[in-house]
């Protein structure tokens, strides 16, 4: 009879809004993922114990986080196989950490959404990262919400009932209402209308980070000739007060910034070849904006496909990388595309089933029994 696998032990790195949301997702029941460090640089976290900040997850054990990386291992009462990234997204502010991991022998699966598809616009840093990796037999990547799930694997796997496809247009409406600091930072939420406009032009700020990367990874898979990404913004305020669900920001006051509308082109001259729109708002559905993820592909079979509501951002993005876990771990050195995961990802329960033997087959009927995972 198949052995069970052995749980992949994993460093939590950064305990704020997402890492936080990660916790919450371990804790619904991963039987193959096992906590065994915990990394914030936040003195009010560092050397607190884990089980004391997250009380309903029961994986916290005697946990005791950490405020370095090296601290963490050196407490681990197992050796680690895998650290989840989980602070900030720009390359310059997040290279040491990931270098940091990845000669500690760690395997890591970066929030970052420059981590998604490193190596177009950030090529010397994807190439120092893959280096790294390969130096010491681990794997490195990075997945979310967007990019990682709506705005690519989504698209690709409605994609494979098509052919001759020849537009992809991709609508994502969101609330974000409760969106952690790092991304109130880049993507410019409750400024001032012109403060935003000055801090796009200066490049201060910018967006959503991944939606080019996510353009041409489309464009790569299907074989879509562009030539170009070009991004544009659009700002609302409203003219009462909104509540970002933050304490950074709590309530908005009347005027700033409280949803933002960025799109991205896929050009071939002029012509629009693929479309990305994502409608960022705090409550949007009090502006009349419902939340949801729209995909048309317009190919030999027009393909129209909604979630509804939209996959929500933090949680989602939490999900999508505790179920991406095993594809990291057991993917070869160095830097790692995600879109390159199986379809179905891995048996999460550590199991499958078979023909139970001792129970009669009728019509009808499929007795089965589980067995574990080899």
């Amino acid at each position: 009879m198949p052995q069970a696998a052995r749980p992949i032990h994993v460093v939590l790195f950064g305990l704020g809004a997402l890492g936080s949301l990660v916790v919450r997702c371990l804790a619904e029941g991963y039987p193959l993922i096992r906590v065994v460090a915990a990394v914030d640089h936040d003195p009010a976290k560092a050397g607190r114990r884990l089980a004391e900040l997250y009380p309903d997850f029961a994986g916290a054990g005697e946990i005791v986080v950490r405020g370095s990386l090296a601290e963490a291992l050196a407490a681990a009462p197992v050796p680690a196989d895998l650290l989840y990234h989980l602070t900030e997204s720009a390359p310059e502010r997040i290279e040491r950490q990931l270098l940091e991991a990845l000669a500690a022998g760690l395997d890591v699966l970066s929030a970052s959404e420059a981590m998604f598809h490193p190596a177009l616009r950030h090529a010397d840093f994807a190439a120092r990262l893959d280096a790294a990796a390969r130096a010491n037999g681990v794997t490195v990547s990075g997945t979310g919400i967007n990019p990682g799930f709506s705005f690519d694997s989504v698209p690709l796997v409605l994609a494979r009932a098509t052919s001759g496809v020849r537009r992809v247009t991709i609508t994502r409406a969101i609330d974000v209402t409760g969106t952690g600091p790092g991304d109130i930072d880049h993507v410019g939420y409750a400024l001032w209308p012109r403060e935003f406009e000055e801090k796009i032009a200066s490049g201060r700020i910018v967006g959503h980070m991944g939606m080019p990367e996510s353009i041409a990874a489309i464009a790569e898979r299907l074989g879509l000739a562009i030539d170009r990404v070009e991004e544009k913004w659009e700002t609302e305020v409203a003219d009462f007060p909104v509540d970002s669900g933050t304490p950074s920001l709590g309530m908005i006051e009347p005027g700033r910034v409280i949803g933002i509308t960025q799109t991205g082109l896929g050009l071939s001259g002029d012509e629009t070849v693929i479309r990305m729109s994502l409608i960022m708002y705090y409550d949007p559905e009090r502006f009349g904006i419902a939340a949801a993820d729209t995909i048309e592909i317009d190919g030999a079979h027009h393909i129209r496909a909604s979630l509804r509501p939209a996959a929500l951002s933090l949680f989602g993005a939490a999900n999508v990388i505790v179920n991406a876990t095993a594809d990291v771990h057991g993917a070869a050195p160095g830097l790692y595309d995600m879109l390159e995961a199986p379809l179905a990802g891995e048996r999460r329960g550590g199991f499958r089933y078979v023909l139970d033997p001792a129970a009669d087959v009728r019509p009808g009927a499929v007795p089965l029994k589980r067995v574990p995972s080899a």
